[in-house]
């Protein structure tokens, strides 16, 4: 079944019907005559269930079909399904029903439009003359033996295969990388936007009363107990003592002594309580599921932001690839712009 609306996050399918004139009709009646032959696959199996590797072993292979059109070539079901690899199992093994359905749904999808933009590479590789020689695909052959990882997974099981993504690499990065610079300054006005990427957080030397609920004990009775303590402390009586003797914590033995924390440690009311504190100032009761809290802060040390001249590679580095893939994007968007492109599947 021919499909002729926007899939998100693919690319734009052109209508089949469209008028041509001259060899671009000829081509597409020579894909009319491709389509007749070749039988359109469904995106499920004789059986209903989803494109992947059967459930057991009495479900049939799917019979093989159009995936997709690119140009004057086709993407078949089977390439797309060896494309997808093990994708089954490893959805299968966190999904189940409905939503396995959908997470394969969209990862064939993601997986068909990596195939599509791998065709237009390699027709616009061959457009320009742009080629592969038989030692280099032997070397990569040899490259998938120790580390398959690195490439996709159909061209570890096909040289043919192996030799189209070389050459969908080798013009991507002639068309991608072309004139793409980082200047010192980009370097320089980054580090100044984005500083706190290179500054750790700041800590904070607190002590704490923890109270715990004790057996049968309700939340009215700990927070009055609670009260009785913040009391003391507004006549005077020692922080620290009133920690040694009255908290639940396992730092009462150091007079509530929680050493230097980060925000990010603490409970989320605890975080909140401490922003409005000045050292040497004590918080209202805080609760929490855990119990009710009283802080005292000592001091506040600010986060060590890294030496510019220790980031600056890792910052090149960063803006470089931004750069790169906001270069790849709008070269791809425009061959696909280009290009006949018909969803079968």
């Amino acid at each position: 079944m021919t499909h002729d609306h926007h899939q998100p996050g693919l690319l734009s399918r052109h209508s089949p019907c469209r008028r041509t004139s001259g060899t671009a009709a000829l081509l597409l009646m020579a894909l009319c005559a491709i389509t007749c032959l070749v039988p359109v696959a469904s995106a499920q199996s004789p059986t209903g269930s989803p494109i992947g590797p059967g459930t057991s072993g009495e479900e049939k292979a799917v019979t093989d079909g159009i995936a997709a059109i690119v140009n004057t070539e086709i993407i078949t079901v089977s390439e797309l399904q060896t494309e997808m690899g093990d994708e089954f199992f490893r959805l299968k093994a966190r999904y189940d029903g409905d939503e396995l359905k959908e997470h394969l749904s969209q990862k064939r999808l993601e997986v068909l439009n990596l195939l599509i933009e791998r065709k237009l590479l390699v027709q616009e590789a061959k457009a320009k003359n742009i080629s592969v020689s038989d030692e280099e695909v032997d070397q990569a052959w040899e490259q998938t033996r120790r580390n398959p990882a690195g490439f996709p997974q159909a061209a570890t099981q096909s040289k043919d295969i192996l030799r189209e993504e070389l050459m969908a690499r080798r013009i991507r990065d002639i068309e991608v990388r072309r004139g793409i610079v980082v200047v010192p300054q980009e370097v320089r006005d980054y580090f100044k936007e984005q500083q706190q990427r290179f500054t750790s957080p700041g800590t904070h030397h607190i002590r704490q009363i923890l109270l715990l609920p004790k057996l049968d004990e309700d939340r009215e009775t700990l927070k009055t107990r609670a009260e009785v303590l913040m009391g003391q402390l507004k006549e005077g009586t020692s922080f620290e003592k009133l920690a040694e003797l009255f908290s639940d914590g396992s730092e009462s033995v150091m007079g509530g002594d929680l050493g230097f924390v980060t925000k990010d440690e603490l409970l989320a009311p605890l975080h909140e309580a401490l922003d409005k504190l000045s050292p040497g100032e004590v918080s209202p009761l805080i609760e929490t599921e855990i119990g009710i809290h009283i802080l005292r802060l000592e001091e506040n040390r600010p986060g060590i932001t890294q030496p510019f001249e220790k980031v600056k590679e890792a910052i090149g580095n960063r803006l470089f690839q931004e750069k790169i893939q906001a270069s790849h994007d709008k070269w791809m968007s425009s061959l696909k712009d280009r290009a006949y492109i018909e969803i079968r599947f």
